[in-house]
Protein backbone atom coordinates (compact mmCIF):
# COMPACT_ATOMS: atom_id res chain seq x y z
CA UNK A 1 0.00 0.00 0.00
CA UNK A 2 1.34 3.54 -1.01
CA UNK A 3 1.88 5.85 1.95
CA UNK A 4 -0.69 8.24 0.44
CA UNK A 5 -3.48 5.47 0.64
CA UNK A 6 -5.82 6.38 3.55
CA UNK A 7 -6.02 3.18 4.87
CA UNK A 8 -7.46 4.28 8.81
CA UNK A 9 -10.30 5.98 6.69
CA UNK A 10 -10.99 3.33 4.42
CA UNK A 11 -11.37 0.53 6.97
CA UNK A 12 -13.52 3.63 9.38
CA UNK A 13 -15.36 3.70 5.80
CA UNK A 14 -16.23 -0.27 6.03
CA UNK A 15 -17.01 -0.64 9.22
CA UNK A 16 -19.82 2.08 9.32
CA UNK A 17 -21.04 0.45 6.30
CA UNK A 18 -21.22 -3.02 7.41
CA UNK A 19 -20.89 -3.01 11.20
CA UNK A 20 -22.26 -6.43 11.73
CA UNK A 21 -18.64 -8.06 10.70
CA UNK A 22 -17.33 -6.56 13.79
CA UNK A 23 -20.24 -7.92 16.15
CA UNK A 24 -23.87 -9.14 15.16
CA UNK A 25 -26.53 -6.59 15.57
CA UNK A 26 -24.19 -3.65 15.06
CA UNK A 27 -25.54 -0.59 13.10
CA UNK A 28 -25.26 2.64 12.33
CA UNK A 29 -25.54 5.24 15.44
CA UNK A 30 -28.99 7.04 14.80
CA UNK A 31 -27.96 10.60 14.84
CA UNK A 32 -25.93 11.57 11.76
CA UNK A 33 -24.77 14.47 13.15
CA UNK A 34 -22.99 12.66 15.83
CA UNK A 35 -21.96 9.88 13.74
CA UNK A 36 -19.55 12.79 12.03
CA UNK A 37 -19.07 14.24 15.29
CA UNK A 38 -15.95 16.13 15.78
CA UNK A 39 -14.83 16.99 19.32
CA UNK A 40 -14.24 20.47 21.07
CA UNK A 41 -10.87 19.67 20.67
CA UNK A 42 -10.79 18.97 17.10
CA UNK A 43 -10.39 14.67 17.65
CA UNK A 44 -12.70 12.46 16.03
CA UNK A 45 -13.61 9.01 16.81
CA UNK A 46 -13.07 7.32 13.55
CA UNK A 47 -16.83 5.06 13.73
CA UNK A 48 -20.07 5.33 16.08
CA UNK A 49 -22.32 2.80 16.21
CA UNK A 50 -24.94 1.39 18.53
CA UNK A 51 -25.47 -2.33 20.58
CA UNK A 52 -28.74 -3.90 20.18
CA UNK A 53 -29.37 -2.72 23.67
CA UNK A 54 -29.35 0.47 22.14
CA UNK A 55 -25.60 1.58 23.65
CA UNK A 56 -23.10 3.74 21.55
CA UNK A 57 -20.27 1.40 20.22
CA UNK A 58 -17.38 3.83 19.99
CA UNK A 59 -14.71 2.03 17.55
CA UNK A 60 -11.02 3.38 16.70
CA UNK A 61 -9.16 1.82 13.77
CA UNK A 62 -5.17 1.93 13.75
CA UNK A 63 -3.53 0.61 10.63
CA UNK A 64 -0.72 -0.62 12.55
CA UNK A 65 -0.45 -2.75 16.24
CA UNK A 66 -2.52 -1.50 19.33
CA UNK A 67 -0.64 0.52 22.46
CA UNK A 68 -1.83 1.73 25.25
CA UNK A 69 -1.99 5.12 23.91
CA UNK A 70 -4.63 3.96 21.16
CA UNK A 71 -7.16 2.45 23.97
CA UNK A 72 -6.17 5.71 26.26
CA UNK A 73 -7.60 7.48 23.05
CA UNK A 74 -10.29 5.17 22.78
CA UNK A 75 -11.60 5.95 25.89
CA UNK A 76 -11.29 9.39 25.84
CA UNK A 77 -13.68 9.20 22.85
CA UNK A 78 -16.03 6.92 24.69
CA UNK A 79 -15.74 9.67 27.81
CA UNK A 80 -17.05 12.60 25.05
CA UNK A 81 -19.72 10.53 23.41
CA UNK A 82 -21.09 9.52 27.03
CA UNK A 83 -20.95 12.90 27.85
CA UNK A 84 -22.56 13.94 24.31
CA UNK A 85 -25.56 11.50 24.50
CA UNK A 86 -26.15 11.18 28.27
CA UNK A 87 -25.96 7.45 27.83
CA UNK A 88 -23.78 5.78 30.79
CA UNK A 89 -23.10 2.57 29.14
CA UNK A 90 -20.80 3.63 26.30
CA UNK A 91 -19.03 0.60 24.67
CA UNK A 92 -15.00 0.80 22.85
CA UNK A 93 -13.75 -1.57 20.20
CA UNK A 94 -10.07 -0.69 18.87
CA UNK A 95 -9.61 -2.20 15.62
CA UNK A 96 -5.92 -2.75 14.60
CA UNK A 97 -3.55 -4.01 12.18
CA UNK A 98 -1.01 -5.63 14.46
CA UNK A 99 -0.46 -8.93 15.54
CA UNK A 100 -2.62 -11.41 16.84
CA UNK A 101 -0.90 -11.65 20.20
CA UNK A 102 -1.52 -8.50 22.44
CA UNK A 103 1.83 -6.47 23.83
CA UNK A 104 0.86 -7.20 27.82
CA UNK A 105 0.62 -3.42 28.32
CA UNK A 106 -1.74 -3.46 26.18
CA UNK A 107 -4.05 -6.56 27.68
CA UNK A 108 -3.73 -5.24 30.53
CA UNK A 109 -4.70 -1.68 30.19
CA UNK A 110 -8.00 -3.09 27.87
CA UNK A 111 -9.01 -4.88 30.62
CA UNK A 112 -9.06 -1.94 33.02
CA UNK A 113 -12.80 -0.12 33.17
CA UNK A 114 -14.04 0.79 31.35
CA UNK A 115 -13.08 -2.18 29.25
CA UNK A 116 -12.11 -1.75 25.54
CA UNK A 117 -12.61 -4.63 23.25
CA UNK A 118 -9.53 -5.31 20.94
CA UNK A 119 -10.35 -6.98 17.34
CA UNK A 120 -7.78 -7.60 14.93
CA UNK A 121 -8.59 -7.22 11.13
CA UNK A 122 -6.60 -8.94 8.38
CA UNK A 123 -6.78 -8.04 4.67
CA UNK A 124 -6.75 -9.94 2.00
CA UNK A 125 -5.89 -8.79 -1.48
CA UNK A 126 -5.85 -12.16 -4.40
CA UNK A 127 -5.64 -11.59 -8.36
CA UNK A 128 -6.78 -14.37 -10.83
CA UNK A 129 -6.24 -14.28 -14.16
CA UNK A 130 -8.93 -13.19 -16.46
CA UNK A 131 -10.41 -15.96 -19.21
CA UNK A 132 -12.04 -15.51 -22.32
Amino acid sequence: YSAGFTYERSLSDYIASYPHRLEDGLQPYPSAKLREKVFLDGSRADVLLMDLDENPVVVECKQGAATVDSVRQLRGYMKKVASETGKKNVRGILVHGGARRLAQSVAQEATQEPVVTVLRYQVDVDFDPCTV
